[in-house]
């Protein structure tokens, strides 16, 4: 009996001995930034035998669409990197479920050049394009929040997370992190109704989840110290 109980103990891999997330850490930098060059690819040069007698400037100013498209997922691009380096902060050990779970994650990243592209064609469409446009965009941004937050919350639960970091913020991150699908859910509802209202939640999702220290996270933080406290 004591020799099967040893020979389990050893079966078991120690901390030290698990798979470190260095290499998911640095293979989806690479993505990140490879997602970011190819948005540029879609920002063309308008042709000289193209202009039809207008002018250069009113030829860049129609293309407007294209330029607000780039920005608006470049900025996308970059805040779920910065939140994926803030999540692997904390992360101390990897395993095969979170591997997959971040491989999902950049699966629904790597569509935005495809998704963006289609956002700044059907911007000045009809509704209906228009709309469409704009469903596909945030469908995209739900299912990475949705693997986002599942990364975290497997995270969490598998004890992948360093023993040392501040257990209350963790759990404020947690609920963070939980927003993120359900706001981008709720922008693709609104685009049923009208697209640019849709166009309008990405901005306000960017500027919130862009902030090193969102006031939601702080209070989550304080108010779960409080209630450790109570106790």
């Amino acid at each position: 009996m004591t020799d099967a109980v040893e020979a389990i103990a050893r079966a078991i891999p120690r901390p030290e001995e698990e798979p470190s997330p260095a290499r998911i850490e640095a293979f989806s930098d690479g993505v990140f930034a490879i997602i970011i060059t190819l948005l540029v690819l879609d920002l063309r040069v308008p042709r000289e035998d193209a202009l039809g007698g207008q002018s250069l400037d009113a030829a860049l100013m129609r293309q407007w669409p294209l330029y607000a498209a780039y920005v608006l997922s470049f900025l996308q691009v970059g805040v779920v990197w910065a939140n994926h380096h803030t999540m692997f902060h904390y992360i101390r050990r990897s395993d095969h479920v979170l591997l997959v779970l971040n491989l999902l994650l950049l699966l629904c990243i790597a569509v935005l050049p495809f998704t963006t592209a289609m956002l700044a064609e059907y911007a000045r469409a009809g509704h209906a394009e228009r709309q469409r446009a704009a469903m596909v965009y945030s469908a995209a941004l739900c299912a990475a929040g949705l693997c986002f937050s599942a990364m975290w919350q497997h995270a969490l639960r598998a004890g992948l997370v360093s023993p040392r970091a501040d257990q209350h913020r963790m759990q404020a991150l947690r609920f963070h992190w939980m927003l993120v699908p359900l706001l981008y859910g709720f922008a693709f509802v609104i685009a049923w109704v009208d697209a640019r209202l849709s166009i309008a939640i990405y901005i306000v999702l960017l500027l919130y989840y862009a902030l090193p220290g969102p006031s939601v996270v702080r209070w989550q933080t304080r108010r779960g110290a409080r209630l450790a406290a109570l106790r």
